[in-house]
């Protein structure tokens, strides 16, 4: 009987042994199920999401045949804005977590950032007609003349002129001289040089700076131990898309010079960095806002002086932190540099500058002051003078570079930050009509991703909506302005407080 009931029992024993087993492999096989998912996950939705993106493209890729003209403009870039922060999310949560599947979500990337933009560009311009005189100067320059010499109707450049290229120049720029600086003007020869009076091949030659731009933003997330496939922020904004895609601005030359920039001080090479920023600078003059955050302080430098009770501890301390190897090495790089590139165009003399005193006055800078959006809200509770307003903004603008001067940049996210800051200064200071000129904010935010900043960037193609009040140029309607600013410094004031103060004190050491 003992031998029966104990031969029972180890049957039972085995049973259950069997039965966790089993339960075990079953729990294993559907972790193993859940895990392959969630790694899969990642390219799967970028899949999903790039292809509609790029349908979404495609479908819109003739502004020309909408009847809605603008309107319809913004609903398909809202369209688009939806779908970008669809793809954006989707990297920031969940990419990342396997390094499997990061080189396929990375290619995913790039492939649809190339593909938005081959859609794009055969097509004909339709939100700005830059891109023709774009194209009439390195026609200009082939032909062996000096750009910066006459403006287009200039009888001496007669012999020049098309009927495809020339009459789409806006009928402003054909009386100005070139306002484009030396860089500007190499990228205009070297397109003509391959492809003479092309628009397209001048959009193309947008585009392909774009892609290298991404994949150096990926050069230096991957550098700072950033998954790469953040670059997502820059390579499918629509913003950045359609004004270097569609309307082929140059903005995307000087952008890929400031990304080769980041690239070089995230790698120390502080001559490098000067040359890169100095070329950003001469494609268009405001990367140039940007030199205070590219120069490091030394905090070491700081502690070694205060240590010893200076009696003037903020000189000391200035003189120790800011001037020293690196920087002067990126200082004489970024002169010589700009130097350089003005040489071949010395021909020219006084012509070289011609154009500044016309576009201060054409863009409003001066006169009443209705482009300043921060001005013509405050004139609507007391008047300011238009000049009483400049020197509170150059104030400003000079506090907020000397603050990035001092601040200590310990890695890539760091300096983005800091460009975000002054870049954003900048542009709620002078308040810009043309959504162009905010398309360098996006590549900072792949380090530094902040809604407030990615808000203005993306609201303002609101700006197009000018196009139904032509006749106040170049004023910004208050509302529309508040649309814009207003939700921005909402947002950021938002972050600020809900984000807390940074622990600096735990970074890794800036550049030496």
């Amino acid at each position: 009987m003992a031998e029966l009931t104990q031969a029972a029992n180890s049957k039972v024993a085995h049973r259950m042994i069997d039965t966790t087993t089993a339960s075990t492999l079953s729990r294993g096989r559907l972790q193993n199920s859940r895990t392959a998912l969630s790694i899969a996950f990642v390219p799967v939705a970028l899949l999903v999401v790039g292809t509609a993106s790029t349908s979404l493209y495609f479908w819109g890729r003739d502004l020309h045949r909408f009847t809605q003209w603008i309107a319809a403009y913004i609903s398909l870039f809202i369209g688009e804005l939806a779908l970008y922060v669809v793809g954006c999310y989707v990297v920031q949560r969940w990419s990342g977590r396997s390094s499997r599947v990061k080189w396929l979500t990375v290619a995913l990337i790039i492939f649809f950032a190339a593909a938005s933009r081959v859609v794009l560009v055969p097509q004909r311009p339709y939100l700005s007609s830059d891109v023709y005189r774009y194209v009439w100067d390195g026609q200009v320059q082939a032909a062996g003349i000096n750009p910066y010499r006459y403006p287009p109707e200039a009888g001496e450049l007669s012999g020049l002129r098309d009927d495809k290229i020339y009459p789409n120049i806006n009928s402003e720029d054909k009386q100005w001289r070139s306002p484009y600086p030396p860089m500007a003007q190499i990228v205009f020869l070297a397109v003509a040089r391959i492809s003479p009076m092309s628009v397209t091949a001048f959009k193309a030659a947008m585009s392909s700076f774009d892609l290298l731009t991404v994949v150096l933003l990926m050069l230096v997330l991957a550098r700072s131990g950033i998954d790469p496939a953040r670059a997502i922020f820059f390579a499918w904004h629509p913003l950045v898309i359609f004004e270097g895609a569609h309307s082929g601005h140059i903005e995307a030359a000087y952008i890929a010079f400031l990304a080769l920039a980041l690239l070089a001080w995230s790698s120390r090479k502080h001559a490098i960095t000067g040359i890169s920023l100095a070329l950003a600078t001469l494609v268009k003059f405001y990367p140039a806002l940007l030199l205070p955050v590219f120069l490091v302080a030394r905090p070491e430098a700081m502690s070694a002086r205060t240590s010893q009770r200076d009696e003037e501890p903020a000189r000391a301390s200035f003189a120790t932190r800011v001037i020293h190897k690196g920087n002067l090495a990126m200082l004489v790089a970024f002169a010589a540099a700009v130097v350089l590139a003005y040489a071949p165009y010395w021909g020219a003399g006084g012509n070289l500058f011609a154009f500044v005193r016309g576009y201060i006055e054409e863009e409003g800078f001066v006169q009443s002051g209705a482009r300043y959006f921060l001005l013509d809200a405050v004139r609507k509770v007391v008047s300011i003078p238009t000049d009483v307003f400049l020197i509170f903004g150059a104030a400003c603008l000079m506090a907020a570079a000397i603050w990035q001067l001092l601040r200590v940049k310990r890695d890539a996210s760091d300096l983005a930050r800091g460009a975000l800051a002054l870049i954003g200064t900048y542009l709620l200071l002078t308040t810009p009509r043309y959504a162009w000129y905010y398309v360098w904010l996006v590549p900072f935010l792949c380090f530094a991703p902040r809604l407030g900043w990615l808000y203005l960037a993306s609201a303002s193609v609101l700006l197009y909506l000018v196009w139904y009040t032509p006749l106040i140029y170049p004023e910004v309607p208050l509302w529309l302005g508040a649309s814009i600013y207003v939700p921005t410094l909402a947002w950021l004031a938002w972050e600020q407080f809900t984000r807390g103060p940074r622990n600096e004190d735990k970074a890794p050491k800036p550049p030496a």
